[in-house]
């Protein structure tokens, strides 16, 4: 019955409601940044803190920043805002126009705006110093950041199974041209001009391949493959100018990918039998940090604590935190209530949540 529960929450259609959010006054944080970070990422090549320092965020129920959403998913943040998707369903039969939402909440207080309505199921979330990426079911859509003007058609509408998560959308620079690179969830990593145009599959998988979870380092693109016959961690010049490299095999259904300066962070599984993974990036065994989780996700390492989100129904388990300063460190709850995965970004000192509730449950939140 949990396991059913658990399933429902991921792929069921979440209540609809017209209802506003409700902004907690306390600002969003204090970033400097224009080109702005994701979910489960700093912004920079090497993103998160490693191994520096080791006292955990204080335990606690953390900060309500924006209340009464439906089904928030994925976090993107820049100097001045921060961005939320609103989903509003899972449904992949959705409406054309859908009830989605792009939300802009200032970091120094104010009332959150729609920046751009008529997304479907939106996931992915990017943010760059002149515009916003969504990937939602029509696929990956461009809006200007200054006027919120969506473009007519997506930049590329092959890229729209959002609905399973897992999905990335990554800003990149290739040469002398802004790049995006694309983890669609299903089959294909994808690189495209930031503008649109010249396409190229940097990986294609067959039948029910995922390709979940994905990052940029340096001129490589690090990235999960599972329900494949070769599952692992794999890389790619981001140019494309050579195949794929299975980098490890042991990583059999990854779900979500990070990197610090000195390790790759990995997710993978669920259904109780979920694990987070710690892997050396110079090469050598992986460290198991985290077992029998229903469906874990955007991990992040911060002050040499380890923090993820798990599939939860309700309750304080959605977000999780383990020590990697020392060898098998306890995983605990963090403090906030609320249904997962939904999104996690590290900023700064502090970390970005979204409590993934459909109606008027949906909570962003910040830690401590």
């Amino acid at each position: 019955m949990r396991l059913a529960l658990l399933s429902v929450l991921l792929l069921g259609v979440a209540c609809s409601s017209d209802k506003p959010p409700t902004q907690d006054r306390r600002d969003a944080g204090t970033g400097t940044d224009d080109a702005g970070s994701g979910d489960a990422g700093t912004g920079t090549e090497d993103a998160g803190s490693g191994d520096a320092g080791c006292e955990p965020l204080a335990p606690g129920l953390g900060t309500p920043l924006l209340t009464g959403l439906n089904t928030p998913r994925r976090l993107a943040v820049d100097g001045a805002d921060l961005y939320i998707v609103e989903s509003h369903s899972l449904n992949p039969q959705q409406p054309q126009p859908g009830p989605g939402r792009l939300l802009r909440l200032p970091r120094a207080g104010g009332d959150a705006v729609p920046v751009a309505t008529g997304f479907r199921a939106p996931d992915a979330l990017a943010v760059t110093p002149d515009a916003l990426y969504v990937l939602d079911l029509d696929g990956l859509w461009r809006v200007d950041k200054a006027t919120g003007e969506k473009d007519a058609r997506p930049l590329d509408a092959t890229v729209n199974n959002v609905t399973i998560g897992g999905t990335e959308v990554l800003p990149a620079r290739l040469g002398d041209r802004d790049v995006l690179v694309i983890a669609t969830a299903h089959r294909r990593l994808v690189r495209v001009e930031a503008s649109g145009g010249n396409r190229q599959e940097l990986f294609a998988g067959t039948g029910y391949t995922q390709v979940r979870g994905a990052r940029v380092v340096g001129q490589e693109v690090w990235f999960l493959v599972a329900a494949s016959e070769t599952p692992g961690l794999y890389s790619v010049p981001l140019d494309g100018s050579a195949p794929p490299t299975l980098r490890d095999g042991s990583i059999t259904a990854g779900t979500s990918l990070e990197v610090t300066p000195t390790h790759f962070l990995v997710t993978e599984g669920g259904g109780g039998n979920g694990r987070v993974l710690r892997l050396p990036r110079e090469g050598g065994a992986a460290e198991v940090v985290a077992t029998g989780l229903q469906g874990p996700a955007f991990p992040v390492e911060l002050h040499g604590t380890l923090y993820f989100k798990d599939v939860s129904t309700g309750g304080a388990d959605f977000l999780r935190r383990v020590s990697v300063c020392s060898a098998g460190g306890a995983v605990e709850s963090v403090g906030p209530e609320g249904v997962g995965p939904g999104g996690l970004v590290v900023d700064g000192d502090t970390l970005l949540y979204t409590s993934q509730e459909s109606g008027t449950g949906g909570v962003v939140g910040r830690v401590p």
